[in-house]
């Protein structure tokens, strides 16, 4: 039984090897590298400059962001799972969305669109994180639109 296993795994690997190297000869185009900015374990309130508060709906006066390792930060109020979207205009800027604690929550260049994470039912803060991709100084606006979740009433199971 052993034998058979052995042997197996080891066809397995040749035809799947194949597979891939046959793959990767029929693939079109060029390899491009491609570069993302990975999520910390947390953001640390050192690389962090807050600049202001933002309510939903609201878009910020633009402000001048330079390419430091510096993140500048809107700070608003929100419950878990409401539904945030973040829009930064004016350049090509990393946008990310932080609890209370920095923790990172989601990432992107330009938009974030995420439920925020249910920590309870209180109404707690949240960073939005903007960083100008630019080499040159830019103009950067951030736009919050935020919509309640929605909650559904349970079923009375008595009636």
């Amino acid at each position: 039984m052993k034998n058979f296993l052995l042997y197996g795994s080891i066809i397995t690997m040749l035809v799947g090897g194949m597979t891939a190297f046959g793959q990767e000869k029929s693939a079109v185009g060029a390899i491009v590298p491609a570069n993302f900015v990975a999520q910390s374990a947390s953001y640390s309130a050192n690389d962090i400059k807050v600049v202001g508060t933002i309510n939903s709906g609201q878009t910020s006066k633009p402000e001048e962001y330079l390419h430091t390792s510096k993140y500048q930060a809107f700070v608003f109020e929100g419950n878990g799972h409401d539904r945030v979207e973040v829009t930064v205009t004016g350049a090509k800027a990393y946008v990310a969305l932080a609890d209370s604690t920095l923790t990172p929550i989601a990432g992107g260049v330009g938009r974030v669109s995420v439920a925020l994470p249910y920590h309870g039912p209180d109404t707690e803060a949240f960073y939005i994180l903007v960083k100008s991709l630019s080499s040159q100084p830019a103009r950067l606006s951030v736009h919050l639109q935020q919509s309640p979740a929605h909650h559904v009433q349970p079923v009375d199971a008595t009636r």
